[in-house]
């Protein structure tokens, strides 16, 4: 049987749902696309960030949903933020339905004391949302007698108004920092834009998506030393999008330049989602990790979970002074300016 066989009830029922609600892309490795995880994040660090991301999801159900990200953050002094560029690439069923973000994000500092910041984000996106009908297979052209499947050329009419739809969509975002402490809170597609590729009265909208995270940065002493290469990181992440609601919470643990975490996904419906397991390695300009969510869920039977690789390099900037030590410094004047949030990496 030919591949698109398989996904014919799949599309039937995104061209002709009277409400059918998408949802975003899930990454698991959220400091690692920090801004795409709240806008309130461009900006935070003193160096400029370059950030690459991919995510495999369920890679044995023939590319079922594959994710490509590009970022670029960084703090400007005459705008009293930071600025930053977001691109993402989705992929379903193959390429069957694509969907293309460019978004733009500036985020404000407000230095309230020495310890505690506030930062407010605003982000406005491009997407463009495509359907490839060569992947299409419709009812009337199969035909359960005949050996391949497949027997008439499509003749039915009206299944498609458009194969591309675009649209503007607008985020915003807030994270309070103190210490070694932070929360955010981020709204996005306050409009709740319309997906849908027909032009009828079927509204197909993208539901606004919140999130509320927090967490600590927890340097451990060593025998009496102010300074330590050893951490933990506790942190939470809630997620609500239209009737979806998604808990995670998990650990990194730091040592040197190697990081690792672990997370749980709850689906909040007294049953765990995945776990999440995550590999980093961290050096003074660049760093690189991996993550793989096993699925414990009811779906363990018919997935393999997801694989998750990101890259992130750090721009340094020119202005700040090496020490002898040759590491880079930053003036205590650049440090209060950003407000910088001790967050995890990855």
């Amino acid at each position: 049987m030919r591949k698109e066989l398989k996904i014919i009830g799949f599309f039937i029922l995104l061209l002709n749902s009277v409400n059918l609600y998408s949802q975003d892309v899930e990454f698991s490795q959220f400091y690692a696309n920090k801004i795409y995880l709240n806008p309130a994040f461009a900006g935070s660090d003193y160096d400029a960030r370059v950030g690459l991301g991919y995510r495999n999801q369920w890679p044995e159900l023939n590319s079922a949903y594959v994710s490509y990200s590009v970022a670029y953050d960084q703090y400007v002094d005459v705008l009293g933020g930071g600025v930053g560029l977001h691109l993402m690439q989705d992929e379903q069923g193959d390429g069957t339905v694509s969907t293309t973000t460019a978004s733009a994000m500036y985020a404000y500092t407000l230095r309230i004391s020495k310890k505690l910041s506030i930062k407010a984000g605003f982000q406005a996106s491009f997407i463009e949302r495509k359907l490839d009908e060569s992947n299409f297979t419709y009812p009337d052209q199969t035909d359960e007698f005949y050996i391949n499947g497949l027997i008439n050329p499509f003749t039915g009419e009206g299944a498609i108004d458009h194969l591309n739809r675009n649209y503007f969509d607008f985020s915003s975002g807030l994270i309070a920092s103190y210490k070694n402490w932070f929360i955010g809170f981020a709204a996005h597609h306050l409009t709740e834009p319309d997906e849908s590729f027909k032009d009828e009265s079927d509204y197909s909208k993208l539901p606004r998506k919140y999130t509320l995270h927090c967490g600590v940065n927890v340097p451990v002493f060593r025998y009496g030393l102010h300074k330590a290469d050893f951490s933990l990181a506790p942190n939470f992440l809630y997620r609500q999008q239209g009737t979806n609601k998604q808990l995670n919470y998990g650990m990194y643990v730091s040592k040197g330049s190697i990081i690792y975490g672990m997370w749980y996904r709850d689906n909040l419906e007294l049953e765990y989602d995945a776990i999440i397991l995550q590999l980093g390695i961290i050096r003074d300009w660049w760093q690189v990790s991996y993550s793989y969510d096993k699925t414990v869920s009811k779906l363990i039977h018919t997935n393999a979970g997801a694989h998750e690789i990101a890259f992130m390099m750090r721009i340094k900037n020119p202005r700040n002074r090496r020490s002898r030590s040759g590491c880079m410094e930053v003036s205590a004047r650049k440090r209060r300016q950003i407000g910088r949030i001790k967050c995890p990496r990855f």
